[in-house]
């Protein structure tokens, strides 16, 4: 009987040393300076996108705003007519519907990049996605980034993933919208000319938030199979 005593009275510290132990890794979210980066690029030419669509025509050629913010538009709009006067005159109203949406997405990168600046702590560690500093030779600090904790992490992951999706959405549906409509706003391009001006610089509106949407999406796997190991152990 002694030893029935003995042999049972470790069995009720076992949970409460897991219990313990179990709140002290708080999640955290690290993004690569990669896609800090993507976004300081991305955000201004997005806001200067919208600008243009929403001015129209003021900001067309002939506008009274066309020169000089917008002047770049009057061969985008030659190359692609959504941009163009074909789709202003013909009162086309999807030109300015992806651009509302540019609207919706910054704001949401806007939280996103507060959220990790204000709260986020700097850190010599390497954000998820980003290369191996060994790889980058001179630009290694491309491997390091800021480092946002607890409750605030999750936030931003999901923030970041949900405006991702929507960005990358947004440039398919732009895409199939071509395809669908028998290439009606750049089917009167030459291939060279639709490459450079048109189909690379819409492509990485699909790889970068494409790229952010896997390593985000990596992120919340990672914290939704957190939980469910946390709670198989607790019942």
């Amino acid at each position: 009987m002694a030893s029935t005593r003995s042999q049972s009275k470790p069995l009720p510290s076992t949970p409460t040393s897991t219990s313990s132990s179990s709140p002290t890794p708080a999640w955290s979210h690290t993004p690569s300076n990669l896609t800090l980066i993507w976004l300081a690029i991305s955000l201004p030419l997005v806001a200067w996108d919208t600008g243009y669509v929403f001015l129209r025509p003021y900001s067309m050629p002939g506008g009274s705003l066309h020169y000089p913010i917008w002047q770049p538009y009057a061969l985008y709009g030659t190359i692609d007519y959504t941009y163009g006067w074909p789709a202003w005159n013909a009162h086309s109203g999807f030109t300015a519907a992806q651009g509302f949406m540019n609207f919706v997405e910054s704001a949401g990168y806007v939280v996103y990049l507060w959220i990790v600046f204000v709260y986020g702590v700097q850190e010599r560690r390497k954000g998820r996605g980003a290369p191996k500093k060994d790889d980058m030779g001179s630009f290694a600090w491309l491997s390091e980034s800021r480092t946002v904790y607890g409750g605030l992490a999750a936030w931003a992951v999901l923030l970041g993933f949900a405006t991702a999706v929507m960005t990358a959405s947004k440039t398919v549906l732009y895409w199939l919208n071509e395809y669908f409509s028998g290439f009606e706003n750049i089917g009167h391009n030459g291939l060279e000319a639709l490459v450079v001006l048109w189909i690379i610089p819409n492509g990485v509106w699909i790889i970068f938030p494409s790229y952010m949407i896997y390593v985000f999406g990596q992120e919340i796997l990672q914290g939704l199979e957190a939980a469910s190991n946390g709670t198989e152990k607790s019942k």
